[in-house]
């Protein structure tokens, strides 16, 4: 009892806070409705119902009042008004009063929750419990899920007296709010009390009813499960109790008792490998039992006792044996040995054998179940020589062949598993013998197929093959079998010529397999039978379009051909797919590194760049890739990043002089200034005429521009015999020249030179030159050129020059010709006669040293004029007659800053006899040269 009032107390608080924030809502409520009756102005009802609220708020009830009054009495059925005046009544406990002004506002506005509140106050407080659960059902009307006002119809229905409304009704709101743990706790307080009622009253139907709804309320609850549990076993629904045991032990936190309790229950059912399955499952799979290990333990031991003393004491071979032990009858014997069979009482029943092959004799039957229990013993030895003693006896037993064969199978299997073929072959060709199912056969024939292949017994196993199958497309594939590892060891041993062979008795067959396709396309590139091997490819990409293999090697066939776009645009896709590929990612590399090569001698910089670049994204440590790029930076005149790039590459012993020099090359371009100090000694033939002459010129580079300025000094002592001679002339000579070079782009380079002298040299040289790369390491080149030359200082003739020429790089060398037509103008002498000449000249130059700027050259000239380096050089010239010229020499590179260069030349020029009084017929000149040019 006191518990119902500690309940009820709790349950009256919690309503008077849940109702008193919708009352607050519902007074604001009310003071909007009247603000329709413009509560600013005064005498109006809005004006009356908005200072009587705030008087009664303050607590001023009789002020309120007096001007509620004077309301009223202006305005009698206003609604807020007479739910005020009900209000005051209400507050001095007028029951009867109040009812009757709260009634009048309901004629107003019959929907006004406050004066609804307050008349189901009203009614609970006058004990007129139905009318206030009719207004409280006017209110849920209003506000269907308001929780306060569920709560307040089932108080008004418990103190009605109606407890089984009320908790229907408290059923009801466990629905509408099922996650209100006080709704809940309520129900299962209203449930807990019926079911002690129920048990008191003896009512079984009733407590079963109460503790299933409790379960399904609260099911981690230990009381009412295990209460639930103990009333369906007291009731004789075991199977019932047993399920509810089961499950409440899976959910509750100390699941023992309840396993206990299963497991008891089962246990005197005499279900004992039921029992004992379920402890044994839940000993493994439920953690929550780890502290009643020990108990869960002795259950086990107790359940198995009574478990084996049952068995016992009903079990039939026990007393057989008491009865063989007595009499040893035949009918004992006989249930004897075959019930130790059945149970595996393997001992018993090797006992029991003997001793009926001891009355009967070595019968089949009974040698065989020896042999089965030999076998389920463990004595494999043994169990194998009674079942060959078996298969001496009786050999058409089919049984026993099958399960010797098996046996032997199996040893054979283990062999070939250890690679022990040779020993397999003889057990095999025994086995064979057998009279087995024809699978079986088959089986074994494929399997010492396969030990003749792998033994090496390439003629058995050939024999073998029409034993195996009449298919030629089988033959085919088991040929393939039999010969790869024959051509394996012949590839291996470089016999390729007979490997080729092999290849060929097998894809004469057709349907080649992947490997021997393999093996064929290797044979056949090593042979150089690349059209062999493009045949061979194609039927690989056919029949096995997926393997890479066939995509690769069609790659390298198409990259051998030059098809480097064709190559990469197969193996791109594979990259991917194959990323730890060694052999795809080298072969992509190589494309790219060839491709990029091609555009760089084309002058496509930025797509040559592109590819080394995509290359190095897969192949990051590829030296031919680094070196191409470097070669692309130095071909871009990117000196610095050709340097970084160079240094990344690591050159095998025998590149590594050639490694030193490129990088010194590639240092000197970093070099912006140069210097060159040029020293030549001539002297005619036919006397001992010495002659020289000095020059030094200084260079600046720049990005795509070269600025040279030159100054050239000859002295001569001049001839005092034959002064008639315009080359005998002497004196002091100077000539100061300058020349701009200009890149246009990758391919076009321009040089325009001026230059004027005062003696020897020509007075006034003005060139334009110009050169044009073109594929295949072919360079165009034309100059045109004015010169004004003349003997000593009396310079008055005109030279106009045109050329045109072409260079052609080939590994190591460097081949040039090239071809000038002149035009003179001005005063003709000896030494100029008519108007037009022409000559022609080959260069060869070898570069010994990959990297280097080292070589050596060989050039010549012949024509009606002399060569250019010639007229330029204060050499004596003759036009209009033949004039040849040998140039030897060559350069070498010290370092990255010092250069040294050696040449010599034979200079002649031939006169023709109608001037042969005034000079020789042929006049021979050998001039030598030395320059140093320093970088800096």
């Amino acid at each position: 009892m006191k518990k119902v009032k500690i309940h009820r107390l709790y349950t009256a608080l919690l309503l008077a806070a849940l109702i008193a924030p919708p009352m607050v809502a519902q007074e604001r409520q009310n003071s909007r409705r009247n603000d329709n009756y413009t509560p600013t102005k005064k005498g109006t009802p809005g004006y009356y119902d908005q200072k009587v609220r705030q008087m009664f708020k303050q607590g001023d009830w009789e002020g309120g009042k007096t001007l509620l009054d004077e309301g009223l009495a202006k305005y009698q059925t206003v609604s807020g008004l007479n739910e005020l005046m009900g209000s005051y009544w209400l507050h001095h406990k007028d029951y009867d009063k109040a009812r009757y002004f709260l009634i009048r506002s309901l004629r107003d506005d019959n929907k006004n929750p406050q004066s609804l509140q307050m008349l189901m106050k009203i009614e609970e407080e006058t004990k007129h419990y139905s009318s206030a659960i009719v207004y409280c059902n006017e209110l849920l009307e209003q506000a269907p899920y308001e929780y306060t006002l569920w709560r307040k119809k089932i108080e008004l229905f418990r103190l009605q007296g109606n407890e089984v409304e009320a908790a229907r009704m408290l059923k009801r709101l466990g629905e509408i709010y099922p996650d209100r743990m006080e709704v809940k706790k309520e129900i299962a307080w209203d449930y807990e009390e019926k079911y002690r009622k129920y048990r008191k009253d003896g009512d079984i139907a009733g407590q079963e009813e109460m503790l299933r709804n409790l379960v399904k309320l609260s099911p981690k609850d230990a009381e009412f499960q295990m209460a639930l549990c103990n009333l369906l076993l007291n009731s004789g629904r075991t199977g019932e109790a047993i399920d509810v045991a089961g499950y409440a032990a899976t959910i509750v936190s100390q699941p023992y008792p309840f396993v206990e309790k299963k497991a008891s229950i089962l246990g005197d059912l005499s279900r004992y490998d039921e029992a004992l399955s379920y402890l044994r499952s839940v000993q493994k799979g439920m953690p929550a039992l780890a502290s009643h290990r020990m108990q869960l333990a002795r259950l086990i031991s107790n359940l198995e006792k009574e478990s084996a003393n049952v068995a016992l004491r009903n079990d039939a071979y026990t007393a057989y044996a008491k009865l063989y032990e007595r009499e040893h009858s035949e009918e004992a014997l006989t249930y004897l040995l075959n019930t130790s069979m059945s149970r595996g009482y393997l001992d018993d029943a090797l006992v029991y054998i003997r001793e009926a092959r001891r009355r009967h004799g070595d019968t089949q039957n009974l040698l065989y179940r020896e042999y089965t229990v030999l076998r389920r013993l463990g004595y494999t030895n043994a169990a194998i020589n009674m079942l060959e003693t078996i298969h001496t006896k009786w050999p058409d037993d089919v049984d026993v062949n099958n399960e010797l064969c098996g046996i032997r199978m199996d040893d054979v299997r283990r062999m070939m598993d250890f690679g022990q073929y040779d020993e397999a072959i003889p057990m095999l060709e025994r086995v064979r013998e057998y009279k087995v199912d024809d699978d079986t056969h088959a089986a074994i024939e494929r399997r010492l197929f396969t030990c003749y292949v792998k033994a090496g017994q390439r003629a058995k196993a050939l024999h073998q093959l029409e034993r195996i199958s009449n298919d030629p497309l089988v033959q085919a594939g088991l040929l393939e079998e039999v010969e790869l590892p024959f051509i394996k060891e012949l590839m291996a041993q470089g016999r390729m010529h007979q490997a080729e062979a092999e290849i060929q008795k097998v894809l004469e067959l057709g349907e080649p397999s992947a490997d021997i396709l393999r093996m064929a396309i290797t044979t056949a590139m090593v042979l150089k039978k690349n059209n062999q091997a493009r045949v061979l490819v194609d039927i690989g990409r056919e029949r096995f379009p997926e393997d890479p293999y066939f995509i690769l090697k069609d790659a390298q066939l198409k990259a051998g051909k030059g098809d480097f776009e064709t190559a990469l645009n197969l193996l791109k896709p594979m990259l991917d797919t194959y990323s730890g590929d060694n052999a795809v990612i080298d072969a992509y590399a190589d494309c790219s590194e060839a491709l990029a090569m091609k555009h760089l001698k084309e002058k496509n910089f930025d797509e040559a760049m592109r590819l080394v670049d995509d290359g190095l994204v897969y192949s990051p440590n590829n030296q031919m890739l680094i070196l191409a790029k470097s070669m692309i930076y130095e071909a871009q005149k990117d000196w610095d990043n050709a340097i970084e790039t160079y240094r990344e590459y690591h050159p095998a012993m025998g590149e590594l002089r050639e490694y030193k020099l490129r990088m010194e090359a590639l240092r000197r371009h970093l070099m912006k200034n140069q210097l060159l100090i040029d020293y030549q000694r001539a002297r005619p033939s036919d006397y001992d005429g010495i002659t020289s002459a000095g020059t030094i010129t200084y260079t600046r580079y720049a990005k795509i521009n070269v600025y040279s300025l030159g100054m050239t000094y000859a002295g001569r002592d001049g001839l005092i015999h034959n002064a008639a001679n315009t080359d005998s002339i002497g004196g002091t000579g100077f000539q100061v020249t300058g020349e701009w070079q200009h890149e246009w782009n990758s391919r076009f380079t321009t040089n325009l030179t001026v230059g004027g002298a005062n003696k020897f040299f020509p007075r006034v040289k003005v060139g334009l030159a110009g050169s044009y790369s073109l594929r295949n390491d072919w360079t165009a080149k034309g100059d045109v050129s004015y010169r004004l030359i003349g003997p000593g200082d009396k310079a008055n003739t005109s030279l106009i020059g045109l050329g045109v020429g072409a260079t052609k790089e080939i590994d190591h060398f460097s081949f040039g010709a090239d071809a000038h037509a002149f035009a003179m103008m001005g005063k003709e002498t000896d030494y100029f006669g008519g108007k037009f000449f022409v000559s022609g000249g080959l260069v060869a130059k070898c570069y010994p040293f990959d990297g280097s700027r080292t070589h050596l050259f060989l050039s010549g000239s012949v024509g009606t004029a002399p060569d250019l380096s010639v007229i330029d050089n204060t050499m004596p010239t003759k036009f209009n007659q033949l004039n040849t010229m040998l140039n030897f020499g060559g350069m070498y590179v010290v370092n990255s800053v010092l250069d040294f260069g050696l040449s010599g030349l034979w200079y002649t020029m031939t006169l023709d006899s109608s001037s042969a009084a005034k000079a020789s017929y042929s006049k021979n000149y050998l001039y030598f040269n030395a320059n140093v040019t320093i970088h800096f």
